[in-house]
């Protein structure tokens, strides 16, 4: 989504001066909210939707940058398609007002075919004529991939209150799932009512930035928009004023001071294994939800030797949910790709290359996907030493630790059917995966933190 701000103007000199005077006597970034309204908020939000908030409200899609103050709507808009509409696009906008209007948000949205009456327009084309719609150029049109469907809002808003918004949608020929396209729709609708940024933390979320065909309005996505148009939060509020309101609850504000405080309370914790997880310069971690697909030669042990990691992983941190993919899919975009293949003039016994790839575009910059490939000499190799490189390839895809293959029992051990991770590798992760360790930390910030425990 892209704003476009207008910020009415006031010609009268004395008019000016007055306001200029009126903002001397304000303490900067004061808040408009008061506080019986702030504890209600705190109160009736969690932790994680305040972050999340803060993640898709204060941004918009392509852009690095945070954005100053939140825009909504005042009023109940109408919508118009204004492109030559088929049956099954009309469909498409229909169901995804009705899922907006049973929100019950304090605005409804309605369909008309009076194109001059609606605030919000919508066309569907190729490519090139959303392009055109929109008077865009590439930054800010998605047009990474033109083998998938995708959308794009540009809005106007006056002094954080929305005035219009244009809304280009292009199907791919390629891509005929009905249900995808569907959510294409959806989430322009919904990003229209002012949550415009996208983010890579929740895979099953609308919001999520990589292509998903399993996310959906999730209740996370519905407590954000709620959370926009509860009638305690201004238009035009501020990003500063929110940050400084629930700096208690955003992990990106005060982040140095939370992980010292974290590491205090946890002695536990290895700061010099801490300090090994950058990644040139940054800390960067998978998503709260990942799915782990397996292909090639998989052998029935390979399976259970993941589904066994998969259980003792899932245990050790909050901030971690991992899953196996019930089916194949080709080069997903997201996840833990572990790629099996047998090889006859390879004289390691086994081989391992891991890829990672980075998302960049949303306010925190994430790992979304790594590629591994276990590569086996066609000898006999052991059973214990394959389930070992499987072992090694998820945990250091989670943790991008540089290591080499880990030396027996270093890394786990295994009882029964269970996989026991080693305390200095369970501590590492349940470090990493705090919500304090915010994806985007520099290393030249935490070696400030370092310093500052280090006796």
């Amino acid at each position: 989504m892209v704003f476009y701000r207008k910020n009415q103007l006031i010609f009268w000199s004395i008019g000016v001066c007055l306001l200029a005077l009126l903002a001397s006597c304000l303490t900067e970034h004061e808040s408009s909210i008061s506080a019986k309204n702030l504890k209600y908020l705190k109160s009736k939000y969690s932790v994680a939707t305040i972050n999340y908030f803060y993640e898709t409200v204060f941004h918009e899609d392509n852009s690095i940058e945070k954005l100053s103050n939140i825009e909504k709507w005042n009023y109940s808009p109408k919508i118009a398609i204004v492109s030559n509409q088929n049956s099954e696009e009309r469909r498409y906008v229909q169901k995804a007002i009705n899922q907006v209007n049973a929100l019950n948000l304090p605005i409804k949205y309605t369909l008309t075919d009076t194109k001059d009456s609606a605030a919000i327009k919508i066309f569907f084309g190729d490519f090139e004529q959303v392009r055109a719609f929109l008077n865009s150029d590439s930054t800010s049109v998605k047009d990474d991939d033109p083998s998938s469907s995708s959308g794009t809002v540009k809005a106007i808003s006056y002094d954080g209150i929305m005035d219009k918004a244009d809304i280009g949608i292009y199907f791919a020929k390629e891509d005929l799932n009905s249900s995808g396209r569907y959510k294409v729709v959806l989430e322009e609708i919904i990003q229209s009512l002012g949550a415009g940024g996208d983010s890579y933390n929740y895979p099953g979320s609308l919001f999520f930035e990589t292509y998903n065909p399993a996310k959906s309005l999730t209740q996370l996505d519905v407590d954000v928009l709620s959370l926009l148009y509860e009638s305690a939060i201004p238009a035009n509020y501020t990003r500063q004023a929110f940050e400084t309101d629930f700096s208690g609850e955003l992990y990106a504000v005060n982040t140095n001071q939370k992980i010292k405080a974290l590491l205090d309370k946890n002695p536990q914790f290895s700061v010099d294994d801490i300090e090994k997880c950058f990644t040139k310069g940054v800390l960067l971690k998978h998503p709260k939800e990942t799915v782990i697909y397996l292909s090639g030669d998989v052998q029935k042990e390979d399976s259970l030797t993941v589904a066994h990691a998969i259980l003792s992983l899932n245990k050790l941190s909050p901030n971690i949910k991992i899953k196996l993919a019930g089916s194949t899919v080709v080069d997903p975009r997201y996840g833990i790709v572990i790629i099996f293949r047998k090889s006859d003039g390879q004289n390691m016994r086994i081989k391992r290359t891991n890829e990672a790839f980075v998302g960049k575009t949303c306010m925190f910059p994430k790992l979304i996907k790594n590629k591994i490939i276990l590569s086996f000499s066609t000898g006999k190799i052991d059973t214990k030493l394959r389930q070992q490189s499987i072992i090694d390839a998820l945990y250091f895809s989670l943790i991008p630790m540089p290591q080499k293959p880990s030396h027996t029992n270093q890394l786990f051990k295994v009882k029964g059917s269970y996989i026991a991770f080693t305390p200095r590798y369970v501590n590492l992760l349940k470090s990493l995966y705090s919500n304090e360790f915010i994806d985007g930390l520099e290393l030249s910030e935490f070696k400030k933190i370092k310093s500052s425990i280090v006796k």
